[in-house]
């Protein structure tokens, strides 16, 4: 028989638990409620970023990722810092920024899953506790603009793979996309059962989902997504469109004219309405056809900046029979929409004026991805919610009988509930908001004027090239442009007299 000295020491015991537990979490919410959040970490880059200050964007960039290359933002760092040295046109450090960030994916890519304590952790706190993979979009785009920078600076081979590699990015996604649900999916099965099983901890996920009220909230939502045009999937029209470009100015063989023209004709397909496309088909025809390739400008314009991210709050059923459990309403992730740009510019060459026409609206790229994932992030965050809530409630109901420990364990987990209600809002802030571009023969002059909205004008001289292309980057209408300048392809002849030539 227990000696009562022995009872009390075990009372004791069982409240110093609780109270540890208490504290526990009161200390990990005062923690969380202290780390900034990726919005608070990039501000001082996004400022240099809409001033037009890439300098200053960059080393910021860079110094963030230098503290912590491995990270659960590294590679997100990585991305932004090789956007804004590419932005400055420093080429060969942003294919370094580059190369580090595309080591990550490849890591990431490596591992069969996180480890369950990477996992554990997001569960208890929020998904910004794992480690930033990057979206579809960021990879398509990595390879992109590691193709552009090799093409800046003369390396057509090296510009070729990362082409070739940025299709690769595009047809994995739809695996790795359906990879995730199906992981989130099987997650929400076992934790759904727990939630049926006597003694188990569990949350029933799938009944959440099902609940009409929580279904009506998360259609209201997200109807806005609807708004935004349907490219195929996991395309980038401004991919697909480079990969035309470069394969009809760098045949190799006649395949890489096929190859140029199912590029063409799918970005055609998804801009029916972009005449320019229409005549880079037509000369990519007359190449099939054994015609040489005439002298051609193009001009491609890259300007804003893509949808960043905030925080909706929805409530969510709890399936918990009291009514001391302070939190129900949950953060989910929106895009916010960035409508300070420029949105088009005019090239005047040879007498004539053209303009530009978008070739890819980065918003319903980003709109399209974030659709397709949104139903990792619902059941991802439905998980995460039903546990925290389910510890509160034991923390509650384990210390009800001490008033004291009780109105601690109170105070506590709702600062716990509070601290690790958040999220994931973690974007690549520096990528554009769109693409656009205009072609036409080279002037004989080898000088085009380019003119943007008000008063901002500028005179490019060509270089020596039968195929030229002009790159100009507007983060913001407040901000001067960058200019950029590479040969497509060199000359195999001189120019025709200009009277012979039309569109």
């Amino acid at each position: 028989m227990m000696k009562s000295g022995e009872g009390n020491i075990s009372g004791r015991g069982l409240r110093g638990a609780q109270s540890a537990s208490v504290w526990v979490l009161l200390g990990l919410g005062v923690f969380l409620g202290g780390c900034a959040s990726y919005q608070d970490e990039t501000r001082a880059l996004q400022q240099a970023w809409i001033a037009g200050d890439d300098v200053t964007a960059a080393a910021e960039a860079r110094s963030q990722a230098d503290d912590d290359p491995t990270g659960t933002d590294a590679l997100l760092w990585r991305l932004e810092e090789g956007a804004a040295y590419r932005a400055g046109s420093e080429f060969n450090q942003s294919n370094t920024a580059f190369a580090q960030a595309e080591a990550r994916v490849n890591y990431y890519d490596s591992q069969a899953s996180f480890r369950v304590s990477e996992q554990t952790l997001a569960t208890l706190t929020n998904l910004t506790f794992l480690p930033y993979e990057g979206t579809a979009y960021d990879r398509i785009m990595l390879n992109t603009y590691k193709a552009l920078n090799y093409l800046s600076l003369g390396d057509y081979e090296a510009a070729r793979v990362e082409l070739n590699r940025a299709l690769d990015r595009q047809r994995e996604a739809v695996a790795a996309n359906a990879a995730a649900i199906a992981e989130a999916e099987e997650n929400a099965d076992v934790a759904s059962a727990k939630a049926g099983s006597p003694g188990e901890d569990g949350y029933n996920v799938h009944r959440a989902l099902d609940d009409p009220s929580f279904q009506r909230q998360l259609s209201s939502a997200y109807s806005y997504l609807n708004r935004y045009s349907v490219y195929a999937d996991y395309v980038n029209p401004f991919t697909v469109f480079l990969e035309g470009l470069y394969f009809m100015c760098n045949a190799a063989s006649p395949s890489d004219l096929e190859r140029s023209r199912m590029a063409f004709q799918r970005v055609s397909g998804m801009l029916p309405n972009n005449r320019y496309i229409s005549q880079d088909l037509a000369t990519l025809n007359d190449r099939l056809n054994g015609q040489p390739m005439p002298h051609l400008t193009y001009v491609i314009f890259e300007t804003g900046m893509a949808p960043s991210r905030t925080e909706h709050m929805i409530n969510i059923p709890l399936f918990l029979v009291t009514k001391q459990v302070p939190y129900v309403g949950v953060a989910f992730p929106q895009l916010r929409f960035n409508d300070y740009y420029v949105p088009s510019l005019t090239a005047h060459a040879g007498g004539s004026s053209y303009e530009t026409m978008t070739v890819c609206d980065m918003d319903s790229v980003v709109a399209q991805d974030f659709q397709n994932y949104l139903p990792v992030a619902v059941t991802r965050t439905l998980i995460s919610a039903g546990v925290k809530a389910a510890l509160q409630y034991g923390v509650y109901e384990a210390t009800k009988d001490n008033s004291t420990v009780n109105l601690i364990a109170m105070i506590g987990t709702s600062i716990y509930a509070a601290s690790t209600n958040h999220a994931d809002l973690r974007t690549w802030v520096t990528l554009p908001k769109e693409f656009s571009y205009c072609r036409f023969h080279t002037p004989e002059s080898r000088q085009v004027e380019i003119r943007l909205r008000g008063a901002q004008r500028l005179t490019v001289d060509l270089l020596d090239g039968q195929v030229n292309v002009i790159y100009i980057k507007s983060n913001s209408p407040g901000a001067s442009v960058s200019v950029q300048q590479f040969v497509m392809k060199e000359s195999d002849y001189p120019m025709p007299d200009q009277g012979a030539l039309s569109l």
